[in-house]
């Protein structure tokens, strides 16, 4: 039985950082917001050794933005503008290129290596303009940052091979316990079968063995009447010894009828027709338990006069033959894939009745003889359902093919 399979996400731990992948969330997880908020304060610790300047706040929530751009835009676009527009800035003033540790954390979760070292640029241009002692200290914090970055990509990674070997682990369970339900199912039914052949062989044994010993039994005792039929005590004893004979075939008949009938199943029966009507598209459907023997004769008869039908008569390729329980019928539909012209020809033959063979206002051609014989086919399978009180309904279906329809009502709603 196939089975789909979502394929493992594979990271390398070693690999390209975690690129934006399609459908990316942005959404931050708590231990990058831990690292940026500790950026964040080492970037402001360091202000007092920058040079006096008013647009340290400008440049702080102007380095804020751009981090949660790059944090949580999906669009590659976007996420460039806002790094190149901040990155322009810096090097520009020198303001700006105290934040450059949280831009440069931020950019070490993009795909290219080029975005992630291009914090490089603007410190360089603006090192003359900050001091030695300031450029080297923000130069150390934003290599602390991608070294931060780097670690956190490598959890994301680990955490994503979590993620998938957690589904693969609970696909194979849900695989396993399917396939174990199907195995049951299997052996359920193949146990069935076992017994319900079984009890068909126990039923021909004593058909075949007790029920003609019986019968001689019986022949003999009546000859034996007729030989002492002078003798009126003779006669009487072999009475009532041929009484006990007769009480004994009817308990044996009576016990053979309910053994076959309880070896009966329809299931296996209606497979057994499908593969003997010799069509290659012809297939089962079969969705019902505890069908009644009488329904299940019923059925079997039909599927079997039905398929007969479209070997003889129709050029159809495939036939469907389904079995459906509801809660108040039994359903029987033989469906076949064959032409207007073709079921016409089929249902012209019969017993001398008109019956319309053209198209109704509803696209179908009304019922019709299924056999050549005089119309006894379906005039038989009218019988046999009516017989259980259901209905049957052959037609013809524009453009579906030739479909025979029957609806037989469970026990309790017939005695209802």
């Amino acid at each position: 039985m196939s089975r789909l399979r979502t394929p493992p996400l594979m990271i390398a731990p070693h690999a390209a950082p975690s690129a934006r992948p399609e459908g990316y969330t942005g959404i931050m997880n708590r231990e990058r917001a831990i690292d940026q908020i500790v950026l964040a304060a080492l970037c402001l610790a360091s202000l007092p050794f920058a040079p006096p300047s008013d647009a340290h706040v400008v440049a702080f929530l102007a380095a804020v933005a751009a981090t949660c751009c790059l944090d949580v835009a999906s669009s590659a676009s976007v996420r460039i503008a806002a790094a190149g527009a901040y990155l322009a800035a810096a090097c520009a003033l020198f303001s700006f290129a105290s934040f450059l540790p949280l831009v440069a954390y931020a950019l070490g979760f993009e795909r290219s290596r080029l975005a992630r070292s291009a914090w490089i640029v603007p410190l360089a241009a603006s090192a003359r303009s900050l001091g030695m002692p300031l450029a080297a200290l923000l130069l150390a914090l934003c290599v602390a940052a991608c070294l931060m970055a780097w670690r956190e990509r490598r959890a994301e990674g680990e955490r994503a091979r979590s993620r998938a070997l957690r589904d693969s682990l609970q696909e194979r369970s849900l695989s396993l316990a399917r396939k174990n339900r199907d195995l049951m199912a299997s052996h359920d039914y193949e146990v069935r079968l076992a017994t319900l052949a079984e009890r068909a062989r126990i039923a021909r044994e004593i058909h075949d063995n007790v029920g003609h010993l019986l019968t001689r039994s019986v022949l003999q005792v009546e000859a034996l009447q007729v030989v002492h039929a002078e003798d009126e005590r003779a006669r009487a004893d072999l009475a009532q010894v041929g009484a006990t004979l007769h009480e004994a075939m009817d308990t044996v008949r009576k016990s053979v009828h309910d053994l076959h009938d309880d070896a009966f199943d329809l299931r296996s029966r209606l497979e057994s027709v499908v593969e003997a009507c010799g069509l290659p598209g012809a297939r089962l459907s079969f969705d019902a338990r505890d069908v009644p023997v009488p329904v299940a004769y019923c059925f079997v008869a039909l599927a079997r006069e039905a398929l007969s039908n479209v070997v003889r008569h129709s050029d159809a390729t495939r036939v469907d033959v389904s079995v459906i329980e509801y809660p108040a019928f039994y359903q029987l539909v033989v469906q076949d894939n064959g032409s207007a012209g073709a079921a016409s020809a089929a249902v012209g033959k019969g017993s001398g009745e008109e019956r319309s063979t053209g198209p109704s206002s509803t696209g179908t051609t009304a019922a019709a003889p299924l056999t050549g014989e005089g119309g006894l086919g379906l005039k038989s399978m009218e019988e046999r359902v009516a017989a259980l009180g259901g209905r049957l309904r052959a037609e013809h279906r524009a453009g579906k093919g030739f479909r025979v329809f029957a609806i037989v009502p469970k026990e309790e709603k017939r005695n209802d």
